[in-house]
């Protein structure tokens, strides 16, 4: 892996001396804070047979679209929606249908459009979820409508063709898609990609395949969506990420690939840049290394110092010389790893608890991440379903990392005389301020060793935790600016969005 650090290290002093260039995504030392604004049951909501506290008959988009002026209050400054397409009356939409119908069980197309605009308004960018690992069809296995494909668009080795009961069995193999792609410069198991049995596993070298994901992606531009987060990435080759972004140009990208895949989450993220071997032009990757090291050493104050020196998942890993906490956005929980039921309400079975309790527990682990390198996810249930007090805990946190400037390429000093007194510590050096956290404890077991200890202010604190900011001249206490407007562009129809031979590679 060494030429892969000598030719990063030589583009990283080539861009210390040329003007801003422009990428498919933002660059590095990105500051936004985002919010997942869906959980499992979100598409229930509006529907007789779900029924919440405190939202009535609302749907989804709708519930969104309310709490517009909230999110800017809180600051954060992108939301990751749930799957625009239509995939049914039911449903929670990763079984897309019909990707350019963008009314759903969310919500109809002008809840959709209104939601988007009330976003932009208040200055939070929308971030699509994007599922186009697989698809499912209109009424059976692979018959594809809006836009219409045929078997040619499914891959060879998908199961719809080697089971009885599918009504596209034995198709003959010219009438398949190509063989699976075999990425072997960044997976293990053989180099393949991932097989998902529910549905239909798309080909994406077939050119028609990959025009109407882009013409899909840019109808969602032109709708209000700024942004992607792409599911299931595992399932595809990461080159396509790098086609998909340099042809929408998002302002944010993001993957979920294999939740246990460390080093492979690596590979992929540098094969997704849309300039190649330039990983400031890169996807980001959900950073479940962090999640997991979080929920699995709740209390194990030490372990927070972590194998990476400067933290304990891909935020603190510096292989190959390449700062990889650039392209990682840190989460506590998400729509499949907390608390999920059935459609009868029933918990489903793995997912019968939280990751976190509502306690010193989730209030400390938002107190890393939100502290720290990447790009934070805050979880919608945890900021307007855990309780005002949780809230404003978040929020504070929140502004504590805007006032010091904190981003996801920070600069973090783990205090190691905070290890010796059984909790973690650290000063992280935002690009306006210093920034002091201790998570563990109490200030008699540690607090930093200020020169002058009222050039500090306390900015956050809770169950166990704290967080100093000093700033220049020691201001009083500051809140950070509020997100200005966000243009709403003027929506297109697919059939009038052009797509190039250029887009396609």
């Amino acid at each position: 892996m060494k030429p892969l650090k000598i030719v990063f290290l030589f583009l990283l002093v080539l861009f210390l001396f040329i003007p801003t260039a422009s990428f498919g995504q933002a660059g590095y030392d990105d500051d936004r804070v985002m919010l997942q604004g869906f959980y499992w049951e979100s598409y229930r909501h509006g529907h007789e047979r779900f029924e919440e506290d405190g939202y009535g008959d609302k749907k989804w988009y709708e519930i969104v679209s309310d709490a517009a002026d909230e999110l800017k209050e809180a600051r954060f400054d992108l939301i990751w929606l749930p799957p625009p397409s239509y995939a049914g009356e039911t449903g929670a939409g990763y079984d897309p249908k019909e990707y350019f119908n963008l009314s759903n069980s969310y919500g109809t197309q002008q809840q959709h459009r209104i939601m988007l605009e009330n976003l932009l308004i208040n200055g939070v960018e929308p971030i699509a979820d994007i599922v186009i690992n697989h698809r499912n069809g209109t009424m059976g296995w692979a018959d594809f409508t809006n836009p219409d494909w045929g078997t040619e668009a499914v891959v060879s080795s998908d199961e719809a063709f080697t089971l009885p009961q599918s009504d596209v069995f034995e198709t003959p193999l010219d009438e398949r898609g190509a063989e699976e792609e075999m990425p072997s410069e960044y997976t293990s198991h053989g180099g393949t990609t991932y097989s998902y049995n529910a549905f239909r596993d798309l080909d994406h070298t077939n050119p028609q395949v990959r025009e109407d994901v882009i013409r899909f992606l840019l109808q969602l531009k032109s709708f209000g969506y700024r942004g992607w987060r792409y599911d299931m990435v595992h399932g595809y080759h990461a080159r396509w990420i790098a086609t998909y972004n340099r042809a929408s140009s998002p302002t944010f990208s993001v993957g979920e690939y294999d939740w246990g895949a460390h080093a492979e989450q690596r590979g992929w993220v540098w094969h997704t840049a849309t300039t190649k071997d330039d990983p400031r032009t890169a996807s980001s990757v959900f950073d479940f290394t962090t999640k997991f090291a979080l929920q699995q050493n709740k209390g194990n104050y030490t372990a927070l110092f972590g194998p990476f020196g400067s933290g304990i998942g891909m935020v603190g890993d510096n292989t190959d010389g390449i700062p990889w906490k650039n392209r990682s956005v840190t989460f506590l929980e998400n729509h499949d790893t907390g608390y999920r039921t059935n459609e009868d309400g029933t918990p489903q079975s793995g997912h019968d608890q939280d990751s976190f309790f509502n306690d010193w527990q989730v209030e400390q682990a938002y107190a890393y991440i939100l502290t720290h390198p990447g790009v934070p996810a805050v979880y919608w249930k945890h900021y307007f379903d855990w309780g005002p007090d949780l809230q404003a805990k978040i929020k504070a946190l929140i502004n504590a990392r805007k006032v010091a400037d904190v981003h996801s390429g920070v600069t973090v000093y783990p205090q190691l005389n905070a290890r010796d007194r059984g909790v973690y510590a650290a000063y992280v050096a935002g690009r306006k301020g210093a920034l002091y956290v201790r998570i563990g404890g109490s200030d008699e077991q540690w607090t930093p060793a200020f020169s002058t200890y009222s050039d500090y202010r306390e900015y956050a604190a809770g169950s166990g935790w704290k967080v100093w900011i000093g700033l220049p001249g020691n201001p009083e206490f500051q809140e950070a600016p509020l997100n200005t407007e966000l243009p709403l562009p003027e929506y297109r129809e697919p059939e009038e969005i052009e797509v190039d031979g250029s887009m396609l590679n």
